[in-house]
């Protein structure tokens, strides 16, 4: 659907794309072919598609996969998929908000069948990108795979290196569960309305078991978010500062794992904060 299909529609239904649904709907063919290449389809995939819009992805990909579940929040998008998909035994459509759907009742082959991967497609409104994208590390045993697209900015961070302004706690959280890769970047004109920002298409490929080997996994993320919440502060100070631990025992760690207290949260890498987080859940 073009961006004229697309003006002509909203204007036949006496309304405009919903601002606050981060609705900004793809117009460029071109990048269509971009995700279904990144998501590598095959007939034994199940596909979960958040933000299914007029269905313009969901057409391409039921093409490719053995079943789709279209999930859309918008009820009058929803209705536009319903005439569309209705017949088709291979589509599910959903009128839900992703944030508050349950996903392992989705997440299950059916009785009898023969396995299926999950793998999520999405085109994913800005504004609650985070979130989304903690709900889907969350079931990280169950999917196989997500390809999102998201502000440039966020895309980013999460594939950032150590020592950058865009390394952070968003970095460590997608890496410890998934291998992260920028596929491509698209400018405003390729959505319809024009986002005031660069898009990225994001390719997670999550993990059979997490990146480092950590004790526990609540403290490690205690550990990342406390030093990177005052990141320009040294390391040891914002940890201080924290109060999940004495100042004795964190002095140790500094010393016994060779980590210098003034560095800062940007510097370190994963296994350099799964080592401290290991240490002070011993000690």
């Amino acid at each position: 659907m073009n961006q004229q299909q697309i003006h002509d529609f909203f204007a036949l239904n006496h309304t405009r794309p919903k601002k606050q649904l981060g609705q900004n709907f793809l117009v460029n063919p071109e990048a269509l072919k971009i995700i279904l290449e990144a998501g590598e389809l095959s007939d034994a995939d199940t596909v979960i598609e958040i933000g299914a819009g007029l269905g313009c992805l969901t057409d391409v990909v039921t093409q490719h996969a053995k079943h789709v579940i279209a999930i859309e929040v918008d009820e009058l998008l929803h209705n536009v998929l319903v005439s569309q998909f209705l017949t088709n035994p291979r589509v599910q459509l959903l009128n839900a908000d992703i944030l508050k759907l349950e996903l392992n009742s989705l997440l299950l082959d059916g009785p009898g069948t023969v396995p299926t991967t999950f793998k999520v497609i999405a085109n994913l409104p800005y504004s609650i990108t985070t979130p989304i994208l903690w709900k889907l590390l969350g079931h990280h045993k169950q999917i196989h795979s997500c390809v999102l697209m998201m502000q440039k900015e966020v895309a980013e961070r999460i594939v950032a290196g150590p020592g950058g302004k865009d390394y952070g706690a968003l970095t460590i959280g997608v890496d410890y569960y998934a291998e992260a890769t920028l596929i491509a970047t698209l400018s405003p004109e390729n959505f319809y309305p024009a986002p005031k920002v660069d898009s990225a298409l994001l390719k997670l490929t999550m993990r059979e078991k997490p990146k480092v080997a950590v004790e526990d996994e609540e403290l490690f993320f205690k550990v990342v978010r406390t030093a990177f919440r005052t990141r320009r502060k040294m390391l040891k100070n914002a940890l201080v500062r924290g109060r999940f631990t004495p100042d004795e025992v964190l002095a140790t760690a500094f010393e016994e794992l060779g980590i210098a207290p003034q560095r800062r949260a940007e510097t370190l890498d994963i296994t350099e904060f799964a080592d401290l987080a290991n240490f002070l859940y011993r000690h």
